[in-house]
């Protein structure tokens, strides 16, 4: 993230990298959070400055978003996720699901964890010895709830073809 760097189209200024440290550092306040390195705003950067749903001119404020959103995650989740992790389900959600708007991509991450923690709750390890490795991946089921082709199998249930029953 240096000045003059371009990527997707997008350029960030010395202000802008600077108002993306700042809102880091008010970030983690606000989630109350420590963090040592360097942050994961440019970790954000490289994976949304390809969506087609940011522009230049609103890049840094989503970027500040997506950081918080990040954050707060993190704290919700109790780092049970791997951070490229949720950064790639995010984008996946940004894209995919809530199409850029970021009320829609708080309501896909907080459902999967929801579900993730309520498959915890049912979970007993006795009862199931693959319900840790469900609840560890529980996550997932955002990103992949929204992606009908992931639940098509062509063998079984072939692709509509355009014809009705009205054809016969």
């Amino acid at each position: 993230m240096q000045q003059g760097d371009q990527r997707h189209g997008i350029t960030l200024s010395p202000a802008d990298i600077q108002a993306l440290v700042v809102g880091r550092v008010d970030a983690l306040q606000e989630t109350e959070r420590v963090e040592f390195g360097r942050g994961v705003a440019k970790d954000l950067v490289l994976a949304f400055s390809s969506s087609v749903y940011v522009a230049q001119s609103s890049f840094v404020q989503t970027v500040l978003e997506l950081q918080d959103l990040f954050y707060l995650f993190k704290n919700e989740s109790d780092e049970q996720i791997p951070d490229d992790d949720l950064i790639a389900t995010m984008r996946s959600l940004y894209d995919d699901v809530a199409q850029g708007d970021m009320q829609r991509l708080t309501e896909a991450l907080f459902d999967g964890l929801g579900r993730h923690l309520r498959e915890e709750d049912d979970a007993s390890d006795d009862a199931d010895p693959g319900a840790d490795d469900a609840v560890m991946n529980g996550y997932k089921l955002a990103a992949h709830r929204y992606d009908v082709s992931k639940w098509v199998d062509e063998d079984y249930a072939p692709a509509w073809d355009g014809a009705s029953w009205m054809d016969e």
